[in-house]
């Protein structure tokens, strides 16, 4: 069953997204290891979201 075509968040917002959390977690005082291990984590995420989202073009 096809889905509904739902309007995607462009790549855009994601480079926002994702900006704007490392930008936040550095300011509350998180240690760089950390935040390099969340964007680490949070790019990968991202890749899989885009490569399983890419099949049914």
């Amino acid at each position: 069953m096809p889905s509904p075509n739902l309007p995607r968040p462009s790549r855009r917002t994601w480079a926002a997204a994702f900006t704007a959390v490392l930008v936040l977690a550095l300011n509350q005082g998180w240690p760089a290891a950390d935040v390099i291990k969340l964007a680490t984590a949070v790019l990968v995420l991202i890749a899989l979201v885009v490569g399983v989202g890419s099949g049914d073009d």
